[in-house]
């Protein structure tokens, strides 16, 4: 079973609320970078921006949702 939690009424999958946070901050992070001017040069920019998306979600489920 995987963790669930209460969200107005229904249960709602942990998961998937770690991953779009993840997804958001990745986001925040590559306009940051673009604006720095740092996101031109970088090497892999796919692999990347889903690798710290992957980072954000697992440090906030292991944060948030840990046990």
């Amino acid at each position: 079973m995987s963790p669930e939690l209460p969200f107005y009424g229904a249960y709602f999958p942990s998961w998937l609320i770690s991953a779009t946070l993840g997804i958001l901050g990745s986001m925040l992070v590559r306009s940051l970078l673009i604006r720095l001017g740092v996101d031109e040069g970088m090497p892999l920019r796919t692999l990347v921006y889903i690798a710290l998306a992957c980072l954000i979600a697992f440090a906030i489920s292991a944060k948030v949702f840990g046990r």
